[in-house]
């Protein structure tokens, strides 16, 4: 099997996602993923990395799948696996 697809089939059984940060004007860390539950949203996200984030946030842009690269998103996105957020406070 390959190693991808099997990732892949893990992540669906735990019921989790793979999300990673990204800062403004920089390149996104492939190297952390924080792993909200699937249906999580943005807020949830931001809530996770610091309460602060959750408190302040003013939009968030996404990078993944179903959206165009920088696509700004509300606070109530429900995250995709492999979606890049970036966060604006």
């Amino acid at each position: 099997m390959n190693l991808e697809e099997a990732k892949k089939e893990v992540f669906s059984i735990l019921d989790i996602v793979r999300a990673y940060t990204k800062a403004p004007g920089k390149n996104p860390d492939w190297d952390e993923s924080g792993h909200p539950a699937q249906g999580s949203k943005v807020l949830d996200f931001a809530s996770h990395i610091h309460k602060d984030f959750a408190q302040k946030l003013k939009f968030a842009r996404i990078w993944g799948k179903d959206k165009y690269d920088g696509q700004m998103v509300p606070r109530e996105y429900v995250l995709k696996d492999g979606d890049v957020i970036e966060l604006h406070i």
